[in-house]
């Protein structure tokens, strides 16, 4: 029989808003709990979460971002236009995932790689504000902290610029299928950019055999299905589920992140202040930021056998929701954890996870948020918020960020 604090446990409802008493309070009395409506054990402090990401061999990512919930059977119709699902770096474990992550990773941490992306990055923050600018307000979700991470994901995978808005209206579906409580109708409009921008990869990942370029894309392609002979289908299903989803992850947990910043220094205008007079500390502030609300509050893990964790038994094949957003704020991990504080020495986190499966586009996301926040600070010094709207937040259990930040200055 599951506990009160287990029953009350309302992941997608009013836990969404604001988590994190009721994270403390498990911390404190039931770190380790099972979600009746989750089917899954909710593991919360900072020392468990980290032993179960540095234990795959126990813990598989086979199902790391498993629905939870069942998408409506038309939908299933709509996604059948695409293509099947297939394994990636985040849902992999062993050699598989060492396989579709070596790619990445290689391209990412070339030498000079991250360095060299930031005066492009630059650029794109400043012709960004360039257009709003002198409006005094605007929304700088739409208008700023999502744009620029998504023209600079687009540039790095070799997408053309007329291909961004399709692809982060997909890929921002892709997340949202199974991990959002979507409405039948808004459940298949997703599904349909899912399928139009697994079509658009397809084309590019044709284009890109025939002709390689240098570009992530390319890297993938000759990493993944070496040779130059026509790639089957198959092979054309697992390129484009892998540069798919991480396509998503590159860019919305880095405008999330952005954004995250901008709503925690405006709730805290001291802290605002500060970096105004105090610019050095911008690298700091955004591992603050990360600790502290995390774009990625939760991900799952599976049992490959049993296991106990914080002296609860759990089975083989039982599901484990790690929340990070939880585990970032952990008092025995963190020194007054509960404040924002962007002088606090940076210490680990898992705003990036941990263990094999550490992300591995950190060094371009933290370099985007750094970026931002530089060119937020020398040109809108001003920024305040609009109105009480304006920290709306996504309504998903696998990211965290607002939906819209309007802003005046």
């Amino acid at each position: 029989m599951a506990s009160e604090l287990a029953e009350s446990y309302d992941p997608l409802g009013r836990h969404l808003d604001d988590p994190y008493a009721f994270y403390a309070e498990a911390r404190h009395h039931q770190p380790v709990f099972h979600s009746p409506r989750l089917d899954a054990w909710v593991v919360t402090r900072f020392r468990d979460v980290d032993a179960i990401l540095r234990d795959p061999a126990t813990f598989s990512s086979a199902h790391s971002l498993r629905p939870v919930r069942a998408l409506y059977p038309p939908t299933f119709a709509v996604l059948a236009d695409g293509y099947p699902p297939k394994p990636d770096h985040i849902t992999s474990d062993g050699d598989a995932h060492r396989r579709y992550r070596r790619p990445y990773a290689r391209h990412l941490t070339e030498p000079g790689r991250v360095k060299g992306m930031e005066p492009g990055i630059r650029v794109r923050a400043n012709a960004l504000v360039d257009r709003f600018i002198d409006t005094r307000r605007a929304d700088l979700v739409t208008q700023f902290t999502s744009p620029l991470p998504v023209a600079t994901a687009a540039a790095l995978f070799g997408l053309e610029p007329g291909d961004a808005a399709a692809a982060k209206q997909g890929s921002e579906a892709l997340f949202s299928l199974g991990s959002a409580d979507l409405t039948e109708e808004d459940e298949q409009v997703a599904a349909r950019a899912v399928v139009s921008f697994q079509h658009l990869l397809a084309d590019r990942v044709r284009g890109r055999r025939a002709a390689p370029a240098g570009d992530l894309i390319s890297d993938v392609i000759a990493a993944l299905a070496p040779g130059d002979e026509p790639l089957t289908f198959d092979q054309e299903a697992e390129l484009v589920g892998t540069l798919a989803s991480t396509f998503g992850a590159s860019h919305i947990t880095t405008t999330d992140t952005i954004g995250n910043a901008l709503r925690l220094l405006l709730a805290h205008p001291g802290q605002w202040a500060l970096l105004r007079s105090r610019p050095e500390l911008v690298a700091g502030a955004v591992e603050e930021v990360l600790r502290y609300e995390s774009p990625v509050p939760t991900l799952f893990r599976r049992t490959t056998r049993p296991a106990t964790v914080a002296g609860v038994n759990l089975p083989a094949g039982a599901d484990v929701l790690l929340v990070f957003a939880s585990a970032n704020r952990d008092e025995d991990r963190y020194p007054d954890a509960a404040r924002f504080d962007v002088t606090r020495t940076p210490t680990r986190h898992f705003g990036f996870g941990a263990g094999v499966h550490t992300c591995v586009g950190a060094g371009p996301a933290r370099a985007m948020a750094k970026v931002a926040l530089q060119t937020l600070l020398e040109r809108l010094p001003g920024l305040a918020g609009e109105n009480e709207r304006s920290f709306a937040l996504r309504r998903s259990i696998n990211v965290r960020g607002p939906l819209s930040l309007e802003l005046r200055w």
